[in-house]
């Protein structure tokens, strides 16, 4: 936690505290002490009712000391209440001026209903003087009661569990609750440091199979079992989830993710600070067929020294110059970037982001008069190799036939299907001879792939993906299951160098 954030912290528990004592004065200060005047205690609301019974016990018994008390009873032999009686009872009994009456303190407050053993000394109040003094039948002794479960001592014992906070039933709930929330914290925090570690190592977080009984779970699952096996702790808090709050979802996961990427983004925002930045931009499809845009972000820090951070992949309906210039908008006022401190510009050479007027380069140009286009450094190197290569002529040939042939089998359903009907036989002869083994994911059936001249690695992938069908080999000779005219076609003798 931030340490300019403690101040702020102590300030607001000192209010806290200061406003609970306020409350508690405001209280004190309302609470009726003549016995005979308060309201009944099942007339309070529920919930406040402890809390006045702890005030009432912390202005103790009402036992005003009078000059004269009133006098009560036949003319013939007038009595009145003694102050001595306060020394005998001094826990409970009180005076009631008003009523000229005796009443027990603590019957009144642990009374949730009218009860006819307590009535006298909670509702009306005693006052026939004369039987305080006839021995053991005193009404305060008898009010007392022999019985230690007499509604007196019960409420006596009332007094003790509510004067007793440690032994409170709400105190047991927080530290319950205390501990549940910590084996819950201890819990999440695994889950997140494992989720960096294997974000930060570029691995998969799911598995294959993640059930009881799988034998290996997934990058996630293992190494939280891993982390456990050093913690007695954390193996605690992982084997005994409380209910459901085991933060191990995918959803979990995915959360957990953002988090990180959010806190990633804004130290990259700090970063860049007030200061000009340049902007890297690339978009490509995923294997979903879906167009990504990938943002970077190349400034001077505060130290001087030049960084590039990748800042966020963005999906995007088309590639047209104006979706992505309003799309990278959008991100940059996220970010609370000015379109103003762009100061350069780098894209591949393809005419929606080179474009001399309406590309991407060209739309941020006439809003920033010095953010400068610079084609991309690795996509003018991977031309220039393109370019070198053509002037070798077995190289320019042997990928100028690969294209061709390609092309044909691509442009051609049929020709597509009978090559796909081949690799699923070959591959069945394969598994029915044994050169070949079965499991989850093997023996799958590609697709045959065109190199392009801006594309990284893309002469290589399709080197690979033609070789998977056997198209690519000295001396290679169009398959026997092809048609008459698809071997007219592919026809062909290379030599691979």
């Amino acid at each position: 936690m931030p340490e300019s954030s403690t101040p702020a912290i102590e300030q607001n528990t000192f209010e806290t505290q200061r406003t609970e004592t306020e409350e508690n004065e405001d209280l004190l200060s309302s609470l009726e002490r003549d016995p005979g005047l308060r309201i009944p205690m099942w007339d309070y609301p529920y919930e406040k009712r402890d809390q006045i019974r702890r005030a009432y016990l912390k202005l103790k018994p009402y036992q005003p000391i009078l000059k004269s008390f009133s006098f009560s009873g036949p003319d013939s032999h007038r009595r009145r209440f003694q102050s001595s009686w306060y020394k005998k009872f001094p826990d409970w009994l009180e005076y009631s001026p008003s009523q000229d009456a005796a009443f027990c303190l603590l019957c009144y407050l642990f009374s949730n209903k009218p009860n006819p053993n307590t009535k006298t000394f909670t509702m009306v109040g005693f006052s026939n003087w004369k039987k305080v003094n006839d021995g053991n039948n005193c009404p305060f002794i008898t009010h007392v009661g022999g019985s230690p479960c007499s509604a007196h001592n019960n409420s006596v014992r009332a007094k003790l569990d509510l004067l007793n906070d440690r032994g409170h039933i709400r105190h047991a709930l927080i530290a319950q609750g205390e501990e549940q929330i910590k084996r819950n914290r201890l819990r999440l925090r695994t889950s997140i440091d494992v989720v960096r570690l294997l974000t930060l190592q570029s691995c998969p977080l799911r598995g294959h199979d993640e059930s009881e009984t799988s034998e290996n779970q997934g990058n996630f699952l293992e190494f939280r079992k891993a982390f456990a096996r050093y913690n007695d702790e954390v193996s605690k808090a992982i084997e005994n989830p409380d209910y459901n709050a085991k933060y191990v979802a995918s959803s979990i996961q995915k959360e957990i993710l953002q988090i990180i990427s959010a806190k990633v983004r804004n130290h990259i925002r700090e970063e860049i600070g007030e200061s000009k930045f340049c902007i890297i931009v690339d978009e490509a499809r995923d294997e979903a067929r879906r167009e990504q845009m990938a943002i970077v972000l190349r400034f001077v820090d505060k130290n001087g020294s030049i960084r590039e951070r990748f800042l966020q992949l963005v999906r995007v309906n088309d590639t047209s110059a104006t979706t992505l210039k309003r799309e990278l908008c959008l991100v940059l006022k996220e970010h609370n970037l000015l379109v103003e401190n762009i100061h350069g510009q780098g894209y591949d050479g393809a005419s929606n982001m080179r474009g001399e007027w309406n590309g991407l380069q060209a739309l941020f140009l006439a809003d920033c008069p010095y953010a400068y286009y610079v084609h991309c450094f690795a996509h003018r190197l991977q031309l220039a190799l393109v370019a070198a290569s053509k002037e070798v002529s077995s190289v320019h040939q042997f990928f100028s036939n690969l294209n061709f042939i390609i092309n044909t089998i691509n442009s051609s359903p049929k020709r597509h299907d009978e090559l796909q009907a081949r690799k699923t036989a070959e591959i069945e002869d394969l598994l029915l001879s044994g050169q070949l083994e079965t499991g989850r994911g093997a023996n799958q059936i590609g697709t045959l792939k065109r190199a392009g001249d801006t594309r990284w690695a893309s002469h290589l992938q399709s080197i690979h993906s033609s070789g998977e069908f056997s198209l690519v080999s000295t001396g290679a000779r169009p398959p026997q299951r092809f048609s008459h005219n698809t071997k007219r076609i592919l026809t062909f003798n290379i030599k691979i160098l």
